[in-house]
């Protein structure tokens, strides 16, 4: 039975792909070899790796982990299981804070609770003149992080600290962006295994009501974002609204909620309400 079938078999909605990433690993090979070989015998050695990777995405572990990188933005980033796989609808943050600066592009950024930090590093490789801090309450998902930004040619214009969202931080920015745990605790157990028995808890994690860490970050926001800048933080399902009352509550300006691809509210953008100038 080819590896295809079994994910498909298995109903994993990504069986196709997941299939292709697991032998193009095994194999070292990349997508024009893997089209233009489909019909090459594969050695013995090989089919017994390809089948001990199978049977691990069977038993519920990400792709991702299992080759050690998961793509975002156009770029490759390693992941471990200490840190949360970026996902597409992250991508969201990203295409707003383009949008945003596209004429003016911010001199220093912010991400609070980085993890592998592809939010800094994805906007660094778009803003060669930019610097910024990354930080992260983990001193293991810094480490994944740190080896991001060399993978990814940017280590000189990023610093990483390890510390509680803002609390560490005594210096103000153009842009801040975070993609903070935001699901209630007791959703916790109706994940999937996937993301049950792999995902590092305290990234999923957002309190009795998913919003705990949004009041952590919103409340600190006046003090780390810099007149004219922007916040842009990833939504839950469902907590745009939320997020944005707390914005207002706390005498901030929301300026928008970005849909993702599939049209959910994904990345509520906040200010103090002035445009951006850069000095």
């Amino acid at each position: 039975m080819s590896a295809k079938t079994q994910l498909k078999d298995a109903q994993i909605d990504t069986a196709n792909l997941d299939a292709r990433i697991i032998i193009k690993h095994i194999l070292g090979i990349d997508d024009t070899d893997f089209i233009a070989g489909g019909h090459t015998e594969i050695s013995a050695s090989d089919a017994q790796s390809i089948h001990k990777l199978i049977h691990r995405r069977l038993n519920g572990e990400p792709i991702s982990q299992m080759v050690g990188f998961k793509e975002f933005w156009s770029l490759d980033f390693k992941v471990t299981p200490d840190v949360l796989d970026p996902r597409p609808d992250s991508e969201t943050l990203i295409r707003a804070a383009l949008d945003y600066f596209k004429d003016n592009p911010p001199t220093k950024i912010l991400d609070l609770g980085t993890g592998t930090g592809c939010l800094p590093i994805a906007l660094l490789t778009e803003w060669p003149n930019c610097q910024a801090v990354a930080v992260d309450i983990s001193d293991k998902a810094l480490a994944v992080a740190r080896e991001n930004a060399k993978m990814n040619g940017v280590a000189d214009r990023i610093r990483f600290v390890q510390g509680s969202w803002a609390e560490p931080i005594t210096d103000s920015f153009d842009l801040v962006l975070s993609n903070p745990p935001y699901i209630p605790s007791a959703d916790i157990e109706s994940l999937s295994i996937e993301v049950q028995r792999f995902d590092p808890i305290l990234a999923l994690d957002g309190g009795k009501d998913g919003l705990d860490c949004y009041k952590k970050i919103i409340s600190s926001l006046k003090t780390i974002l810099n007149e004219g800048g922007i916040f842009l933080l990833e939504s839950g399902h469902n907590q745009a609204d939320d997020i944005m009352r707390l914005a207002i509550d706390t005498g901030l300006v929301v300026n928008a909620a970005h849909p993702d691809l599939a049209g959910i509210p994904r990345a509520v953008e906040i200010s103090s309400g002035e445009k951006y100038k850069k000095n």
